[in-house]
Formats: C-alpha cells, structure tokens, sequence
C-alpha cells in the first residue's frame, strides 16, 4: 500500500513540476501554487482530502473488518445451534457490516422464528443492498474529485486568460507580448494541476471500485453461508 502511495505520488509531483518548468520555469510548488491563483489553492485543497481518503479506505475497506473470520466461524457456530438470542446479541456487540446484515435477521427470526427462507433472505439482501450503498457512497467521493478537479483547473485557466487579455487591452503599448505569453503559461498551470489530479483519483477509484466489488460478493457468500445454516437445522424438523 505505501509503495503504491508513494509511487503515485512521486508521479503526481513530477508531472506537476514539469508542467510547470514548460510553462513558466517554476520550480518549486510555492511559486506555482502563487501562479495558478485560487483555483491552485483549491486543488492543493482537494488533492490532501483526497490522499486522506485513500490512506481511510486503504485501512477501513477489507475483510477484516468488513467481515472479521472470528465474527463469521462465531455467528457459524451460533446458527447450527439455534440460538438466536445469542447471535443478536452477538452482533449487536460486533458492529461491523457483516454483523448488521446478519443481526437484520436474527431479529427476524427472534420476532418471528417461524420465518420461512425466503422471508428471511429477502430481509438479508435488503439489508445487504443498504450497506452495500454506504461502502459506494464512500468512494464515490474519489469520483466527484476526479470529475470536479479538472473543471477547477479549467475555470482558472479561463479566468487567468481573461486577466492577461484584459492587462493587454488597457495599456497596450507597454505590455510586450512575452509577458502575454507568460501569463497565459502561468494560466495553463491550473489545468495541468487538475487534470493531474483527475487522472490521479480516478486511478484509485477504478482500484476502490474493483476491491469493494470483492469485498461485497465475499459479503454475500459469508451471510448466505449463516443463513444456510438456520435452513438446514430447521430441515430435519420440517421432514419429520
């Protein structure tokens, strides 16, 4: 994960740099966060918000805590005896994902024992698809970054034209056109920054996306496993 982190970044800041050695000989981020104007500042704001959330995700969004083994061979035990007080309880205490999948039916099948698979199941994927959406929505985030980040640039690429124009229109004779030219390159920093930015989480979020999408199918197969379990103590008694 670090090395991943830091060659991305390593990446991110040389291309940044030399961006901005083409455009105007800067070389060092102060003077390119002073030329890009606001709009610089906002992404140097989104770029750390966006680095926070990767490191988050990298250490909230795995199986380990997601659906812990101990949590999952404990609720396993707990089904094949029957004892859905006890697999509540023991939910209520482990507050992960997987626990509140389960514990949605566990409270069914406390309210109602006499619950039949497919009612149960139904309660397991509704509650599935609720908590599938908060570990989307959380990565989502990545993607309004990377959707965002290059408007931004955009928009103080304009703005930085329209002031270097406006600076040759009122006094013409004493702007040369280096200093236009100038001007404009200091300008064109801001989309370099944001289409960087961009690129960068929009990289980390096809990863994110790939590994919730793992996480949520081993998600199922661990409830369904537990539900199974409920379905096949009350077998033999459903035969006799």
């Amino acid at each position: 994960m670090k090395t991943i982190i830091g060659i991305l970044a390593v990446v991110t800041f040389s291309a940044v740099s030399a961006a901005a050695e083409e455009a105007s000989d800067m070389v060092s981020v102060t003077q390119i966060i002073a030329n890009g104007g606001w709009a610089m500042i906002v992404l140097v704001g989104l770029s750390i918000i966006s680095v926070f959330m990767i490191v988050y995700f990298f250490f909230t969004l795995r199986s380990t805590i997601i659906m812990p083994d101990a949590f999952c061979l404990e609720a396993e035990g707990i089904a094949t005896d029957g004892d859905v007080e006890r697999l509540h309880a023991l939910c209520e205490e482990n507050g992960s994902i997987g626990a509140g999948i389960i514990g949605a039916a566990a409270r069914l099948l406390r309210d109602n024992p006499d619950a039949d698979y497919l009612v149960i199941r139904s309660v397991i994927e509704d509650e599935g698809r609720r908590q599938s959406s908060v570990l989307w929505q959380k990565i989502q985030y990545l993607m309004d970054i990377s959707i965002a980040a290059p408007m931004v640039g955009l928009l103080g690429t304009v703005l930085g034209m329209i002031q270097a124009f406006v600076g040759l229109q009122e006094d013409f004779g004493a702007v040369k056109p280096i200093a236009l030219s100038s001007g404009v390159s200091k300008a064109l920093v801001t989309t370099a920054g944001g289409l960087i930015l961009g690129i960068f989480c929009m990289l980390f979020y096809s990863y994110f996306r790939g590994h919730v999408n793992q996480l949520i199918t081993r998600l199922e197969e661990r409830c369904n496993d537990v539900l199974h379990r409920f379905i096949f103590r009350k077998e033999p008694k459903t035969l006799k």
